[in-house]
């Protein structure tokens, strides 16, 4: 396709045989009663016609992910298949059983040919498969016009005749002259020739609704279709492509195509037919350029696939095209939206680094003063507590609880931002096992209580252990602290299906908390309860959330007033 001369194709008329040749074969992939398969030398699925697809029960997208050799119920008759297409180079009407989408099975008749490269090579296979038919009729049944151009008819005649001639000749002693000078024979080659026209004007009216049906869907294609002779010519087109470059259909036909499609994409159009549309029938898809009448340049999607004669000579080439304007622009703004979310990630790692020594700037700076107000207060209490009156020594003893909790608060905080900095370190976790070493320390630390604990074993999960820990300790800690005002308390370690996934749960019968509120849980510093009911400075909920976070995963709470309280979190 390397002669794209306009002036010595000027006045080139599209040749008329190229032209049925192709509406032929369209008819006959598209509309064909059988279904007609195309593969490369895997197996795997390259093109299927509608009759594919009802047969087996797929959609086209779905037969184009599969691979034919998926549809054998028995190993053994595809690897005779197999052998014998490539020992023989066709096979016809070679009976196998398919399954369908459904479960179906079926037998089936399958007639396949190798398509071969210019140098032998085995490029892939095409053929029908057509369920078996019930009847010998059925099974034997030709296309009128398959039967009339194989001669057979003019044999089936002759042997009439032959047999007729013998009944003659041997029961009635007849002499062929005599025969042949009743009517009989005229009778039956007139009812013979009668009914060959009328099967002959029946499939000319079927061809030609086949052939509509077709030109139907080829005009009512979104995607533009174009098909071009092997001198690079136009000669025919769909409405879809005109209107996609802003031309008549009329204007179009017996232009080159390359004045279409930009200089700096001819490379890239050649290599396409040389290497994949010439030599193995058709090509992966493209993503070039287009010129519009008006001069503009739109990008396309290109397919392309080889016509071929009925003598298996390539005539010329027909592409599929669409404009891929709208998805272009898409992917610019994906793209622009993508750097401006590495920016910001950059810009929030720098934020979170400074964060990181304001932290450790305010740590610094206010324990030093802290362990001041706390030590001496501590001195005052010991060294000169007869000297000042009760309402003195309540006041310094606020004044040394204060600096204490300030003194935590500022651990917590420290203790959150490390949480957040730190490296997840991911390894498969028992995590029923961590549960239950917490339960055994909680115990010792108030082994007069009684608190039943009810942990599910063998739950692990991928994650990083030590932060793990941190969320079981703050979880069943918490339902430690809220039980503390049962007489028997309950506190369970389980997990649950959720949307398809684990979610994991702590729950307790302690003091729970009030639904309107549960938003505020995983705050820092937010309290549901008065810290003279339960201790504590609000951090270990924050903490969790921020765990979690990091794992992907997401925390959400249950519970009623005095009816204790359910924590779930999924990793």
């Amino acid at each position: 396709m390397v002669n794209q001369n306009p002036d010595a194709n000027e006045q080139k008329q599209p040749d008329e045989s190229l032209r049925d040749s192709e509406e032929r074969y369209r008819t006959f992939f598209e509309e064909s009663k059988d279904a007609i398969y195309i593969v490369d030398r895997d197996g795997k699925i390259i093109d299927v016609n509608q009759a594919s697809l009802d047969l087996m029960g797929y959609t086209k997208e779905e037969m184009l992910n599969l691979n034919i050799l998926e549809f054998y119920i028995n190993p053994s008759d595809r690897r005779k298949f197999q052998q014998e297409i490539e020992q023989k180079g066709s096979v016809k009407d070679y009976e196998v059983k398919f399954r369908k989408k459904d479960g179906t099975e079926f037998s089936c008749l399958l007639t396949s040919t190798v398509r071969r490269a210019a140098d032998g090579s085995i490029l892939g296979y095409q053929g029908v498969v057509r369920e078996r038919p019930k009847s010998k009729r059925a099974d034997e049944e030709l296309s009128i016009g398959e039967w009339m151009s194989s001669g057979e008819w003019m044999g089936k005649l002759t042997d009439y005749i032959h047999d007729v001639t013998e009944r003659k000749r041997t029961d009635e002693e007849l002499s062929i002259g005599e025969w042949m000078s009743s009517s009989e024979w005229m009778t039956k080659l007139t009812d013979y020739t009668e009914n060959l026209e009328r099967l002959v004007e029946e499939r000319t009216l079927e061809l030609k609704e086949s052939e509509k049906r077709y030109r139907g869907l080829y005009e009512s294609s979104i995607d533009g279709i174009v098909s071009i002779d092997m001198e690079g010519f136009i000669f025919e087109c769909n409405q879809a492509l005109a209107d996609m470059h802003g031309y008549l259909k009329e204007e179009l036909y017996h232009k080159g195509f390359r004045e279409f499609i930009p200089r700096k994409w001819h490379d890239t159009i050649e290599k396409m037919l040389e290497e994949q549309t010439i030599p193995r029938g058709y090509s992966d898809v493209y993503e070039i350029e287009s010129i519009k009448k008006d001069g503009t340049h739109i990008p396309i999607s290109l397919r392309t696939w080889l016509i071929k004669d009925e003598e298996g000579k390539s005539i010329g080439v027909w592409g599929i095209t669409r404009d891929i304007t709208e998805r272009k622009r898409a992917e610019q703004e994906i793209f622009k939206l993508n750097e401006d979310l590495k920016q910001r990630a950059i810009e929030l790692e720098a934020l979170n680094k400074e964060l990181e020594t304001f932290s450790y700037s305010v740590s610094h700076d206010l324990r030093a003063p802290l362990r001041s107000i706390s030590g001496f207060s501590q001195a005052l209490l010991e060294d000169y507590l007869d000297l000042l009156d009760r309402e003195g020594q309540d006041y310094l003893q606020r004044v040394r609880t204060a600096s204490i909790r300030m003194s935590e608060l500022i651990d917590a905080l420290l203790g959150l931002s490390r949480i957040t900095r730190s490296e997840l370190r991911y390894e498969t976790v028992d995590l029923s096992e961590i549960a239950q070493e917490i339960a055994m320390e909680l115990q010792e630390t108030e082994p007069e209580r009684q608190v039943k604990f009810i942990i599910t074993p063998g739950l692990t999960s991928d994650c990083d252990p030590r932060l793990l820990r941190a969320v079981l300790e703050n979880l069943l800690g918490n339902s430690w602290k809220f039980t503390g005002k049962k007489p028997i308390a309950r506190i369970e370690f389980g997990a649950i299906a959720n949307d398809g996934e684990t979610a994991y749960f702590v729950r307790d019968n302690g003091a729970g908390f009030d639904k309107a509120y549960a938003d505020k849980l995983f705050g820092a510093f937010q309290r549901l309860h008065s810290t003279d009911d339960f201790k504590g400075i609000g951090i270990g909920l924050a903490t969790v959330k921020r765990i979690i976070h990091r794992h992907g995963g997401s925390v959400w709470a249950e519970g009623e007033v005095e009816k204790g309280a359910t924590f779930y979190f999924t990793l």
